[in-house]
């Protein structure tokens, strides 16, 4: 299933690009999707801590 989703490069040092695609085949995904899941993790994690700001 292709998706008409904004494309990006990026450059990642190796060490880091290695890092990533060894989680991504542990994990069971492309590279792509896992760091699209980081990325939501992170934005999940950062509206949490907003939320928390305000009690």
């Amino acid at each position: 299933m292709s998706h008409s989703y904004p494309q990006m490069k990026i450059r990642l040092p190796p060490d880091v690009h290695d890092h990533v695609k060894g989680a991504a085949k542990r994990q069971q995904r492309s590279l792509s999707g896992h760091i699209v899941f980081l990325l939501r993790q992170e934005m999940e994690k950062e509206k949490e801590e907003n939320n928390s700001d305000g009690k």
